[in-house]
């Protein structure tokens, strides 16, 4: 039988390590990397047949940039994407950035290390479906808002005021404020003027996509 080559691209190392310990139990041959360096670097001695990999990378390129730059060196590599983010809109990237036989999911949403594999297989057998597309699940956390309103979230998750957002985003206070009550009207939070509602969507923010994806 064929051992097939994952390289698994994940900055934290222990869940790294007990991903590629995982697949080699399977039977697969894993190798694992930090960052989007470390992945150029192993992808270009060891020409994978699939990159499991996360999104958001810490600082640097993200797993979508890293994706761009397989397709050109290694097209015929298989990618399925394993993150927190609930589609790749919280990456400010459009759902068609995902193609059509990579997979998408959600790390807090797989039960078992099984899943992973399946989905593997399913790359690798051109077979993957809806069920190995997570951003696709219209249940997945915040579904219900649109791309500028989860850009504005992240916004406000950070601590971001009404005035820096509006500068930050070359539009008018009054006009973030609507996008904000709509925004609240949508994850059905009560406004309030002692910024609770506030607090309470960023933590809505948080639980969806992991502390780690808010940066100033």
């Amino acid at each position: 039988m064929l051992m097939r080559h994952v390289v698994v691209v994940e900055n934290e190392a222990l869940l790294r390590d007990l991903i590629c310990q995982s697949l080699e139990a399977a039977g697969y041959r894993a190798s694992g990397a930090a960052n989007i360096a470390d992945a150029k670097r192993v992808c270009d001695v060891l020409a994978p047949d699939v990159v499991v990999l996360d999104i958001d990378l810490g600082p640097g390129p993200d797993g979508f940039e890293f994706v761009e730059f397989l397709k050109r060196t290694r097209p015929n590599a298989c990618v399925v994407f394993l993150t927190n983010l609930p589609d790749s809109r919280f990456a400010g990237r459009p759902p068609q950035v995902i193609s059509k036989n990579s997979a998408y999911l959600r790390k807090g949403q797989l039960s078992n290390c099984q899943e992973l594999h399946d989905t593997i297989e399913a790359v690798l057998n051109d077979s993957a479906g809806v069920r190995h597309r997570h951003d696709l699940d219209p249940s997945r956390p915040l579904a219900v808002l649109s791309r500028k309103q989860i850009e504005v979230l992240v916004l406000l998750a950070q601590g971001q005021s009404n005035a820096r957002i509006a500068q930050g985003r070359g539009t008018s206070i009054r006009a973030v404020e609507g996008m904000v009550s709509r925004i609240f009207e949508a994850l059905d939070i009560e406004p309030n003027a002692d910024g609770n509602a506030r607090v309470e969507a960023a933590g809505a923010y948080i639980r969806a996509v992991g502390s780690k994806s808010i940066s100033v």
